[in-house]
Formats: structure tokens, C-alpha cells, sequence
């Protein structure tokens, strides 16, 4: 081929030009002609080329026309603008983050509005479409190619645009519908919300020739992208948007679609995100709601960085994949709530499972328990059976923090005990069932054994390790069955109580004939009174007294007076000494064995220390008989016991005081209670009227003698006229057989008190 028809148009005319001037007018006619011809075929050329590129889309296109044009127009270069998010740029540097080109920066605003072409220096600005699509030319020094052939290009150009939007613009129907039902099959079957966003964009970008596309779901009305592809911000991945911003937003306010041409110079959708499309270079946008039940679910979008429309095919294909979307999620949204529901159920069947095997434990620790109390199994076996269920040392403490039981008996050391009861009283009026405390480096778990609002001690477990509520609820039964045994216990105890006490009233204050009834019924409760024995009264002062707090209550008064009451069978020595006892508002009174009066004075200040520790802040004040052999004679050892306490009442303070010890003092009182005069010659002379009558009256006139003279020996020898060792011999032979000393003024005055009374009564 002859290198003129390979040349550009204007590489041709320069040859024109040398070869006109060498030949003659026929030559120069032939020229142009040939040169017509040549040109009518490269444009020819340029058409064909445009047409085909236009058929294999936009980016086909501009890449051929960068290169035909330069050509075409004998250049140094052509550069094929758009004006793309409010800016002209290279076409090709539109999905790259390079920065605009100085010159191209340079052009002045109202360039979107130049029409046809307009000469800037040595470079040629041309409009293809009018504030869309441009042409910068940078001429060639010795060449400039005329505005007629840059008019005729350019409107090529535009056409091949229009073309290619036409071609595209309106895809295939029946390539649609399988893009459709592919991509149906695909995320209608997947369970992976991402992996439905993903193919969802992928798609939606492809589809419609989009540069970017994201996919956003309502969240609380406000917009949150989950997937976008093709972006070059980081902020449009993470975009959030209100109903009324942008394009988006503006679909969440009308829930219809929405589209714009030229993103930052549209009027229908607000400003808030244009500095986001400048950075993403967007020129147009097209966004269709998601929609599930009648509302909003979300947003599907594609953004566009070249020049084009949306038709509304366009529209109608990206509303198809925005439904398609809609089933996945309301899909995957069913499946999870399936799955979730399923795994409700199969949690709800574990914790039923676990529910009954800890009630089914339960109730074997029940019956187990009951079994034992109904069989007459006391806090032993009960303790026992804790134990071996929580596999820990069990502790049944009373309502004073007095042991009752332990398991394994060595369990507890005194020091632990100790250590327990402080850490109990530190919390003992919280409200709370289970309770966690500290021994020292101890744990242990405690809990109120209580029957209405009555306090009846606490279940202490030491070195727990509980493995499960049905521990916790061991416990709380073990509480239960054993406020049912101490239910049991009190209701016998207050049967038997009630019996004893009408017994011991029976016999201290009844008539003899009721008193030999009530010895018969002590015989039948297995009560003996063999040898010697004595009457205790002891008076409590303050039983009514409020606690520290203030507060009193019936039943805090009623657990003070059974402590009272169980008092003396607490004492150590109570099994081998007190026989019966009673209370009787706040007198108790006790009918014990007599050994020696050491023995009695243990037991009474024993009295008085477990009584003061069960109620703090009482006064404890003890009476005691002298000792007595006949059983009948009780109501005088009562009378002896009560003159004693009253006594002792005198005292501001606890005490014990024992009838031999209150002298004239008792006297006194014995008087004020109505005294049996000859009951007290007898107690007091009774050794001596026994004696035979010759010495009883030898006896009796020595003892008047030596009164009358004011006890002296020597004038009572005088008196009878005896000798002095005979007067000694006989008051001498009194003491002893009285047990008396007549060198002490009580012993003295007693016993003068009684012998007048004898000679009163006779």
C-alpha cells in the first residue's frame, strides 16, 4: 500500500502541499482528488472502527477512540475526558486514585458548558457531549487539524456512544432471565448472608456496566452498608445514612427507586455525601429499595463513573436482584430463626433433663430424710444422710449457735466452731437463704432453719463443693425436714412439758391428797425420788427486756423462755441431779437430788451462767431448800426455796442463795409468808424433845438457865447451883446433838427464838 494512504489525513496534505508545487495543474487537480479519496476511506475506517468497539461496550470504546483519534487528528495527543464527580478526569484514571492533571484542573467551571470547539494556546478543547464527555488535542507545531474534521469526529465519537448506551441499555431479555435464575439458584440455597451480599453486588455490578455496588440493610432506620464492591474510599464501605440522605436515603424516605445523572449536580437528593462521590469520582447512581413484608429491609445501589443513563430496564433488572436479595435474607433470616428455635428446644429439652434428674434427686434426698423421721430417726441420722449426699461435714447448730449435731463427729475442732459462730453473728440478720461465709481459711455454706417466724438454728456445711442447684436445694431441704423433726421434738417435749410441769405444781403447792396422786403419776413417768432431795426456785429479771436494736417481739419472747425452760437439762450435771422442772412466768422451779450443798451451789450457778448466755442482759437469782427425805414434805422445801430466792432478790445481782444461810432473815420472811411455829421448834429442837423425858428436861432447864444469864455459862452453874464443868458438859451434849454453836449469836438467837415458841405453844 503507497505510504499516503497510510498516513493521517494531515501527514497527507503536507505531501500535498511539496507535491503541488513540483507539478503542473493537471498533476495538482489528480491530487486532490486522490487525497479526497484517501480521506473519505480513513474516516470511513474510523466509523467502522467506532461501530465495532461501541458493540463490545463502553470501556472497549473509549479505548479505541484514544487511539483513533490521535490518528485521525494527527496529534501528539488525545485525551478523552469526563466529567465525573464534579470534576473533568481521564477516562482511564477513573477507577485509579491518581490525582488530576494540573491543566485538566486548570479548565474553568463553565467548561461543562462549552459546546463544539474552543481553542486554548496550542491545545484544543472539544465537546462530545456537552458537559458529560470532552476532548482535549495537543496539536502538533507544524500540523493543526481543522475545526470542521474535530467537529465531525466528535460527533462520530457521540454516536458510538449512543450506540454503545442503546446496546447495553437494553440487554438480552433472555440473558437476563438466566443471569436471574442463576443467581437464584445460588444465594436462594446459600445460608451465608455475606456470601448472598456478595454475589448479590457482584452480579448487580456486572449487570448494569456499574463501577461500584453496595448493598445496605436498615438497622433502627438508619442505613448500614454490608458489602460494597469497586469503591476507592474507605468510608463508603463503612457508609451510614438517615431516611432523606442521598441517594439511598432518599429510597428509605419514599420507598420507591431512585436515580440520578450527575450525582453532585442533582437537585432531588441532598448534599451530604458529595464529598464522598468526588472521592469516588461518581456521575450517576441508581439505588432500589429491599423490601420484605411491606417494609424496608434495605437498599441495593450501583454507582456509574462515566457518563451514561439508567434506563428503566436498568431499573426494572436491579429492582429483580433487590427482590432476589429480599428471599435470601428473609430465607437466611427463617433458617436462623429455625435453627435458633431448635436450639431453644434442645436447650430447653437439656435444662428439663437437668431439672428433673436434680428433682429426682431431690426427692430421693426427701424420702430418704422423711423415711428416717417418720421412723424415729432424730438430728443423728438426718446429719448423717446430709452428709453423705453433699459429700461435706454437716453442722446442726440451735438457734444459740450451740452444737446439736456434727458429722463426722471430729468435724469441727473447738477453734473452727468458734471461728463459725463469730462469722454467723456477723451476718445473722440478713434475710438471705444460702449464705456464703469464711472461717478463717475455712468456707462453709449456712442456711436458717426456720418453721413460720420462728428461728430454730442454722444447717452449717463445711468445706462445701456444690456441684449443681440440686445441692442448694439439698440443703434447703435438709432445712425443712429438720425444722420437721424439731417441730416434732417441741410438740413432745411440750406434751411431756405440760404433764411434768402440772406434776412438779402438783407437788409443791397442791394438798396432801393431790400430792400422793402426784407421786403416783411421777411413778408412771419413770421421776423417783429416793434419799434426799431439795426445791430450787430461780427468778429471771428482764425477760421482757428488747434487744439491742430496740425490737421485741412474741416470738423472741417465746424463745427466751424456752431457753429458760430447757435450761436445766442443758447443764452438765443435770442427768444425774434434777429430776423435775417447770417454768411458771419467770419462775423456775426444779426438784433436785440432794448430796452435799457444794453439789446443789454447782448446779444453781450453773443455772444462772446458761441463762445469762441464752439471754443476755437478764438477772438470774436462785433459792435454794435445806435438804428433805419425805416426799410429802415438798410444799416446806417450796416454802424454803422461794424465802431463799426472795433473799437473794435483795441482791442487785445474780446469785445463789441457800435457805441454811439466811439466819433471823428467813426467819423473817417465813413470818411474812405465814410461818408454821411449831414446824419451825421442830426443826430446830426436834433432836432435843426427842430425848428421854428425865434428861429432855435437865436439857431444856440448862438451856433456859443459860439464856437468863445473858449466856454465861458461870451464872447459868450459879443459877442451878451445879458445878461449872457439869453447866459445860450439858450445853456441850446440845451442840452436838443440834448441831449447833451456842458461841455464835445466830445459832444462839435461833435457837432461844425456838424454845419460846415452845413455851408459847404449850
Amino acid at each position: 500500500m503507497d505510504a499516503r494512504k497510510r498516513a493521517p489525513i494531515f501527514l497527507a496534505a503536507r505531501w500535498r502541499k511539496r507535491t503541488m508545487h513540483e507539478a503542473g495543474p493537471l498533476s495538482r487537480t489528480r491530487t486532490k482528488v486522490k487525497e479526497r479519496i484517501a480521506y473519505r476511506s480513513s474516516l470511513n475506517d474510523a466509523i467502522s472502527t467506532f461501530s465495532s468497539a461501541a458493540d463490545r461496550g463502553q470501556q472497549a470504546l473509549f479505548a479505541e477512540a484514544n487511539i483513533l483519534l490521535r490518528n485521525l487528528l494527527a496529534a501528539r495527543e488525545v485525551r478523552i475526558l469526563v466529567h465525573s464527580g464534579g470534576a473533568w478526569r481521564d477516562w482511564d484514571l477513573l477507577d485509579g486514585n491518581d490525582e488530576i492533571d494540573p491543566f485538566i484542573s486548570s479548565l474553568p467551571e463553565k467548561s461543562t458548558t462549552w459546546d463544539g470547539v474552543i481553542h486554548l494556546d496550542r491545545f484544543v478543547f472539544a465537546s462530545v457531549r456537552t458537559g458529560s464527555v470532552a476532548l482535549i488535542i495537543d496539536c502538533d507545531l507544524h500540523v493543526e487539524p481543522g475545526d470542521d474534521l474535530i467537529r465531525t469526529v466528535c460527533h462520530v465519537f457521540r454516536l458510538a456512544l449512543g450506540s454503545c448506551e442503546s446496546r447495553h441499555g437494553n440487554p438480552d431479555k433472555l440473558e437476563a432471565i438466566k443471569v436471574f435464575q442463576r443467581v437464584a439458584n445460588r444465594i436462594l440455597k446459600s445460608r451465608d448472608l455475606q456470601e448472598i451480599f456478595r454475589q448479590i453486588t457482584h452480579e448487580a455490578k456486572i449487570r448494569l456496566s456499574a463501577d461500584i455496588c453496595g448493598i445496605m440493610l436498615n438497622e433502627q432506620d438508619l442505613l448500614v452498608m454490608k458489602r460494597c464492591v469497586g469503591n476507592l474510599a474507605a468510608e463508603t464501605a463503612a457508609l451510614r445514612m438517615r431516611a432523606g440522605q442521598g441517594v439511598g436515603g432518599r429510597v428509605l424516605e419514599t420507598r420507591g427507586p431512585c436515580s440520578v445523572e450527575d450525582y453532585v449536580q442533582s437537585e432531588i437528593i441532598s448534599r451530604d455525601f458529595f464529598h464522598l462521590a468526588r472521592a469516588e469520582r461518581v456521575r450517576s447512581a441508581l439505588a432500589v429499595p429491599l423490601i420484605s413484608q411491606d417494609k424496608v429491609i434495605g437498599v441495593l445501589e450501583v454507582w456509574r463513573r462515566k457518563p451514561s443513563t439508567f434506563t428503566p430496564q436498568h431499573t426494572a433488572e436491579l429492582a429483580t436482584l433487590a427482590n432476589l436479595a429480599s428471599l435470601a435474607i428473609e430465607n437466611v433470616s427463617l433458617s436462623q430463626e429455625k435453627e435458633e428455635a431448635a436450639l431453644k428446644l434442645e436447650e430447653a429439652h437439656a435444662e428439663l433433663k437437668q431439672r428433673y434428674e436434680i428433682i429426682r434427686t431431690s426427692a430421693e434426698l426427701q424420702e430418704s430424710l422423711i423415711s428416717s423421721l417418720l421412723a424415729g430417726g432424730g438430728l443423728v441420722d438426718l446429719a448423717e444422710k446430709a452428709h453423705k449426699h453433699l459429700e461435706s461435714p454437716i453442722l446442726f447448730l440451735d438457734q444459740h449457735l450451740d452444737i446439736q449435731v456434727c458429722h463426722p463427729p471430729k468435724a469441727c475442732p473447738e477453734d473452727l466452731l468458734r471461728s463459725v459462730q463469730k462469722a454467723i453473728l456477723q451476718i445473722a440478720g440478713s434475710d438471705k437463704g444460702l449464705m456464703t461465709q469464711s472461717a478463717g481459711s475455712e468456707q462453709f455454706l449456712f442456711q436458717r432453719v426456720m418453721t413460720a417466724s420462728e428461728h430454730l438454728g442454722w444447717v452449717v456445711v463445711l468445706k462445701p463443693h456444690l456441684q449443681n442447684d440440686s445441692d442448694q436445694l439439698a440443703i434447703t431441704e435438709i432445712c425443712v425436714t429438720i425444722a420437721l423433726h424439731q417441730m416434732k421434738e417441741h410438740a413432745a417435749a411440750r406434751a411431756l412439758s405440760d404433764k411434768l410441769t402440772s406434776l412438779v405444781w402438783d407437788l409443791l403447792e397442791s394438798p396432801d391428797h393431790l400430792r400422793r396422786l402426784a407421786l403416783d403419776r411421777a411413778k408412771e413417768l419413770n421421776v423417783e425420788f429416793s434419799g434426799e432431795y431439795c426445791v430450787l426456785l430461780c427468778m429471771v429479771e428482764g425477760l421482757d427486756r428488747p434487744d439491742a436494736a430496740g425490737r421485741l417481739t412474741g416470738s423472741d419472747l417465746e424463745s427466751r423462755r424456752r431457753s429458760i425452760a430447757d435450761a436445766p437439762g442443758r447443764l452438765s450435771s443435770s442427768h444425774r441431779y434434777v429430776r423435775l422442772s417447770a417454768l411458771r412466768g419467770n419462775e423456775l422451779a426444779i426438784v433436785c437430788m440432794f448430796h452435799d450443798g457444794n453439789q446443789i451451789k454447782e448446779v444453781a450457778q450453773g443455772l444462772i451462767d446458761e441463762i445469762g448466755r441464752r439471754v443476755p442482759g437478764a438477772t438470774v437469782r436462785v433459792g435454794t431448800s435445806k435438804p428433805c427425805v419425805d416426799s410429802m414434805a415438798m410444799p416446806g422445801a417450796w416454802k424454803d426455796a422461794r424465802i431463799a430466792c426472795e433473799v437473794a432478790r435483795q441482791r442487785s445481782k445474780s446469785g445463789v442463795v441457800a435457805f441454811g444461810d439466811v439466819g433471823v432473815a428467813g426467819l423473817l420472811m417465813s413470818m411474812r409468808e405465814g410461818a408454821d411455829f411449831k414446824a419451825f421448834v421442830d426443826d430446830k429442837l426436834g433432836l432435843l424433845l426427842r430425848e428421854k423425858t428425865p434428861q429432855r428436861e435437865v436439857l431444856l432447864k440448862s438451856l433456859r438457865a443459860f439464856f437468863a444469864a445473858n449466856c454465861s455459862r458461870h451464872a447459868a452453874a450459879i443459877d442451878l447451883r451445879v458445878h461449872q464443868k457439869t453447866m459445860a458438859y450439858r450445853l456441850d451434849k446440845i451442840e452436838r446433838m443440834m448441831g449447833l454453836d451456842l458461841a455464835s449469836h445466830e445459832h444462839r438467837v435461833l435457837l432461844y427464838l425456838a424454845l419460846r415458841m415452845k413455851d408459847i405453844i404449850e
